[in-house]
């Protein structure tokens, strides 16, 4: 199940960001927000006993068992504020000289480079990706999915993220990256359809399972944001009481939508797979 964790996790950790960068009075794209982030996203997930939401205080390093063998070893935890202060410069340049796309190849490079967390370095610099898409205006909706581009081609990804490191090859990083966006671009479109239409699918189930309420659909709605959920869960995000949030996930659940993962007969666990199963494999 630690798949899906993630993915649930992830998707709370970008709804907060995205709540954040739309709002008048959100945090803006900032170490701050990155730090906020981070801890909705290891929340009860691995990683949490490495300290989530908080900048790393002990070396780190990619690859082999030590520093000494190791494939990359990030900046000591004594020079991470500043570098993290300067990449925030960057961000907030007013009078930038590079196009918007190639600054976001630069910034998540170097916050890979930086490496500020113990955990989750990687799904933390791909949500800045979408945060700068977005912030930037380049987007009017999170439709790119870069990080798929990335993780389906993980082996030149850091062999440019290294070459950046190694021999200031920043050329080749920033083709790779480019290069991803187009792809992505191309592939975005069915993307959507493919989840719009399971969407669709599922909503008619849902309007005609006989068990349904209003509350079932209510609780439907929420799903491509929280995927995995208990009826606790369910209960907080509609304000309702215990019984109508398990009513409502037993609905869902008739209508083939919800499927329990754990078995047992106290604190179930249910997962909206279909939809997991499709962000997944895009």
């Amino acid at each position: 199940m630690n798949d899906v964790e993630e993915v649930t996790r992830y998707l709370q950790a970008f709804k907060f960001v995205r709540e954040q960068i739309l709002s008048p009075t959100g945090l803006p794209v900032s170490v701050r927000l990155l730090t906020q982030a981070h801890k909705v996203l290891l929340a009860g997930v691995r990683g949490t006993d490495k300290q989530p939401g908080s900048v790393r205080t002990s070396q780190n390093w990619i690859g082999g068992t030590r520093p000494g063998n190791a494939s990359y070893v990030p900046p000591p935890p004594k020079e991470i504020t500043n570098l993290l202060a300067e990449l925030e410069l960057f961000i907030h340049d007013e009078q930038p000289t590079l196009p918007p796309l190639v600054r976001i190849a630069l910034i998540h490079a170097q916050f890979e480079t930086i490496h500020p967390f113990l955990d989750g370095n990687g799904r933390i610099g791909r949500l800045l990706i979408a945060m700068l898409l977005e912030t930037w205006k380049l987007l009017p909706e999170p439709l790119l999915y870069v990080s798929g581009y990335l993780k389906a081609n993980q082996a030149e990804y850091y062999r440019c993220l290294s070459e950046t490191r190694r021999n200031g090859d920043w050329e080749s990083w920033v083709s790779f990256f480019l290069e991803g966006v187009e792809i992505a671009a191309g592939e975005a479109q069915q993307s959507i359809i493919q989840i719009a239409s399971l969407i669709a699918v599922d909503r008619k189930k849902v309007l005609d399972t006989a068990s349904s309420t209003l509350q079932t659909l209510r609780l439907f709605e929420l799903l491509p944001t929280m995927p995995k959920l208990t009826v606790e869960r369910a209960q907080a995000e509609l304000d309702v009481t215990f019984p109508t949030a398990s009513t409502a996930i037993k609905a869902l659940e008739n209508a083939g939508i919800l499927v329990e993962t754990t078995g047992r007969v106290r604190g179930k666990s249910y997962v909206y797979q279909a939809y997991v199963d499709t962000l997944r494999n895009e």
